[in-house]
Order: C-alpha cells, then structure tokens, then sequence
C-alpha cells in the first residue's frame, strides 16, 4: 500500500469511528431523554394509582352509605305501609259508623214524623 493509500483508510477509519461517536452521542442523549419519560411516566402512574386507591375507598364508603339508605327506606316503606293501613282501617271504621248514624237518624226521623202524625190526630 502506498502512504496516500493508507493515509486514505486512515481517513476513511477515523470518518467511521467519528459517524460512530456521535451515534454513540445521540444514542446517549436519547436514553437520557427515554430515561426522563420513563420517570416522568412512573410518577404519573403512581399519581393515579393513588387517586384510583382513594376512589375506590370513596366508592366503596358510599356504596356502604347507599345501602344504609335502600335499610331507612325499606323501613321508611314498611312504617308508611302501615300507617296507610291503619287509617284505611279508620277510614273503613269511620264509614261503617257514618252508616250507623245515619241509619240511627233515619230511625229517629221516622218516629219524630209517627210522633208528629199521632200528636196530629190526636188534636
């Protein structure tokens, strides 16, 4: 080989190892940015990782009131169910003695207007 030969392949060696270097840099400087995502990503998961722990704890607080609530109200139904039949009662009662009255007050009109036609021709 001849000294412009080599000097040539030297060149051509150093061209190499330079295009290498700077893809080593860039290679570099792109795991340093992936590193950072990376991190950035972790803490953002573990963020919402915590937010999804206290809302399942939230949900689960108020499923536990929701049920509270369907107990008071299948109560609530049962007294208000009662208390319904209790005055339907009343109100069947109430009639029942209304009829009585009223039959009693028929009875009564009628010996008033006998009394009325006995004392009538008695004169």
């Amino acid at each position: 080989m001849t000294p412009e030969e080599i000097q040539n392949t030297i060149e051509q060696m150093l061209g190499v190892q330079r295009q290498i270097q700077e893809s080593q840099i860039r290679n570099t400087d792109n795991i340093a940015r992936l590193e950072s995502q990376i991190q950035a990503n972790a803490q953002y998961i573990q963020e919402n990782a915590e937010l999804i722990r206290n809302n399942r704890e939230d949900i689960s607080s108020l499923k536990e009131d929701i049920s509270n609530l369907v107990v008071e109200v299948a109560k609530l139904t049962v007294d208000q169910r009662e208390k319904f039949n209790q005055f339907y009662g009343y109100h069947l009662s109430a009639d029942s003695q209304r009829l009585d009255i009223v039959e009693r007050l028929i009875k009564v009109e009628q010996e008033v207007a006998q009394i009325k036609r006995q004392l009538g021709q008695s004169s």
